[in-house]
């Protein structure tokens, strides 16, 4: 037990309790301050660590999704998230580079990649927003 020396000048800490909020403190930094990393195969950009969705070049009339043809684009949540963004940005860049690239998944459960699909545009639009704005639209979306 921790405190004040005597122990009645004021009450006593419980280490135990100080050792957990520390713990949960640095845990919620480092989840944070996690940088996105892109790994970028044959001009194929993704996550790190994320086999199943991709962003590939190929000149599109619109925004494409390849992989789940099962799913309409308008019920997306991939696609959700695209039209959330460019509502919230304005920023054409993101919708001209959807002319020049598509996503590709290779599982079909878009909405588990929603949040993936904004980091990675993020990163390759140089968007100014943060990760917690982009987890809210994901949340959003779905």
């Amino acid at each position: 037990m921790g405190g004040f020396e005597g122990g009645d000048e004021g009450g006593f800490w419980d280490e135990d309790a100080i050792d957990t909020l520390i713990k949960k403190q640095n845990s919620s930094v480092k989840k944070s301050k996690q940088k996105v990393i892109i790994e970028i195969k044959d001009s194929v950009y993704s996550l790190k660590g994320d086999t199943h969705l991709s962003i590939v070049p190929q000149n599109c009339a619109s925004f494409t999704i390849e992989g789940c043809e099962d799913i309409p684009l308008e019920s997306n949540a991939i696609y959700k998230a695209y039209k959330t963004l460019i509502e919230l940005t304005c920023d054409s860049d993101i919708e001209e580079f959807f002319t020049e690239h598509k996503v590709y998944l290779t599982s079909e459960e878009p909405s588990s990649h929603s949040l993936n699909f904004l980091l990675l545009v993020k990163e390759l639009c140089n968007l100014a927003l943060s990760d917690a704005e982009l987890r809210k639209i994901s949340e959003e979306v779905v």
